[in-house]
């Protein structure tokens, strides 16, 4: 019997518990150090940070070079960027602020091409540069690539149940921060923001959708992993480097008597 691995979307749509973190610096190193930290994936932040094409493309190569699946979060629905994202071998897309069906079925359109609107060509590096054969391409990419829907706004709340019952979206994923900000509240325990929260829970349960979210402290991997969450985003390249230079520096100034900064 030939054993054949999940693919990173297979994994999560089987509710697999898996982790990863944004990257925001436009650097294929970093992406490739991060590889060697058991991490199920990495989501390039193209919406909030300064990527262009090329940086994509290298950042992807560099993930690919490790095996970690690299999504890409992108600035907008946009039909062109989704599409060159997948095509550099990006293995998926968070698409921010889905608001309703109609904006998930865009994001499907761009991305799948069974949607009759993607448009085609193996000549990248998705399509290992022309050598794959073209409807074995077109069937393997749409198996593989995983579409993550963002709720972050309060209008979303009203189309939960249509946006995860695609069966081409994979993930609710939560954008606590925006999320808050469309609810008009501070605290991330408001009770609107708790109440939002269990919808999105229980409109992916309810469509098999895996629900994920954004972190910054994994001291809450055990409330949301009771909620139902799956796919945990932890911090950031960024906030990883800011946090371990902190704690070096702290450790520093007690060795040695100095004055903590």
């Amino acid at each position: 019997m030939t054993f054949v691995a999940k693919t990173f979307r297979e994994r999560t749509r089987a509710g697999e518990v898996v982790l990863g973190a944004f990257i925001k610096s436009a650097s294929h190193q970093i992406a490739e150090v991060l590889g060697h930290c058991s991490l199920d994936f990495l989501v390039i932040d193209a919406e909030h940070a300064p990527f262009d094409g090329a940086d994509i493309d290298r950042i992807v190569l560099a993930t690919r070079s490790n095996q970690l699946p690299c999504l890409v979060r992108t600035p907008d629905h946009s039909a062109s960027f989704i599409n060159r994202c997948l095509d550099l071998g990006a293995s998926g897309i968070m698409a921010p602020h889905v608001t309703d069906a109609a904006a998930a079925e865009r994001v499907i359109a761009a991305a799948k091409y069974s949607a009759g609107a993607r448009g085609f060509s193996p000549s990248g590096r998705a399509g290992a540069f022309g050598t794959t054969q073209a409807a074995a391409y077109r069937t393997d990419a749409d198996r593989q690539t995983s579409l993550w829907c963002q709720i972050e706004d309060a209008s979303a709340l009203d189309h939960l149940g249509a946006i995860a019952a695609r069966p081409d979206i994979d993930c609710l994923f939560v954008g606590r921060a925006d999320l808050a900000l469309s609810l008009r509240v501070e605290r991330p325990d408001d009770p609107k923001m708790e109440t939002a929260l269990e919808s999105i829970a229980a409109a992916a349960k309810r469509e098999a959708c895996a629900f994920g979210i954004y972190m910054n402290d994994p001291a809450e991997v055990p409330k949301f992993l009771a909620m139902g969450a799956t796919v945990f985003v932890c911090g950031s390249d960024q906030s990883w480097l800011l946090a371990q230079g902190r704690a070096i520096r702290q450790a520093f100034a007690r060795a040695t008597g100095a004055a903590a900064p």
